[in-house]
């Protein structure tokens, strides 16, 4: 078999798997990992749930990772010496919750990597000495909500919309809160309105994540907040986006 698999510890759920013979190519390791899922009988791909990391992504991540904790760990100790234990809180769980989530395996927020978009542009076709992991995901049966009160998934369903999932947050989560930003499978990202005066609606995929902004904590900490929000939206979505999943370590 062109792959052969072995156990991995990286992630709960996930197997990870080191090609005997890597193809020079990505395109020509997607092509060749389906034709051993369709000869084993296995379903085609979900490419929204079909992943790969770029070796530049896999370095960069493990930096901004570290700073995004200390930015976090920074202000929750802010925020406790000025009396807003509320907002340190939320910090110390979301601090709390990454701390669980290891720089890697991760994914390239990218969708010009999956093959239907390689297909259409060969010439953005990388080679496989640029990839650090290939690999897919079942569709998991949870959202995931970073809110004000902590980290939290909630069953999705077929047809479940953000405001849905929003509406069942507890009052505190929902206070003063007029926009969200979602973070979809794929590892895309959009800001919505959850307000009355602003409100949008979509329908959320298995796998989607919800993330929170930080309200503004106090004079002169706006824009670590910001940072903060920024740099935790772009990692959850380099995350992979479920929890059983097949992974390919491409080692050199």
């Amino acid at each position: 078999m062109l792959w052969a698999l072995l156990s991995a510890a990286a992630l709960p759920g996930a197997a990870m798997a080191q090609p005997e013979r890597m193809p020079p190519t990505l395109v020509e390791a997607w092509l060749a990992w389906q034709e051993e899922r369709q000869a084993d009988g296995q379903p085609p791909f979900d490419w929204a749930y079909s992943v790969a990391l770029r070796e530049r992504d896999a370095a960069e991540w493990q930096g901004r990772r570290a700073r995004l904790l200390s930015e976090m760990t920074g202000l929750e100790q802010i925020l406790r010496a000025a009396g807003r234990p509320d907002l340190a809180d939320t910090l110390g769980h979301w601090s709390t919750r990454l701390e669980g989530l290891p720089a890697l395996p991760a994914r390239s927020a990218d969708q010009a990597l999956d093959l239907p978009a390689l297909a259409g542009d060969l010439r953005a076709n990388p080679a496989m000495s640029e990839i650090r992991l290939l690999g897919t995901c079942r569709p998991p049966a949870w959202i995931e909500a970073w809110t004000l009160t902590g980290v939290s998934r909630q069953p999705w369903r077929p047809g479940l919309t953000v405001a849905e999932a929003v509406d069942a947050w507890p009052d505190e989560a929902r206070r003063g809160l007029d926009r969200v930003t979602v973070i979809g499978p794929n590892g895309t990202t959009q800001a919505l309105g959850t307000a009355a005066w602003n409100r949008d609606d979509l329908p959320l995929a298995p796998g989607a994540r919800l993330v929170t902004p930080l309200p503004s904590p106090g004079p002169g900490q706006t824009l670590e907040a910001d940072l903060i929000h920024r740099e935790l939206v772009a990692f959850l979505a380099s995350r992979l986006p479920g929890d059983d999943c097949t992974l390919w370590q491409n080692h050199p």
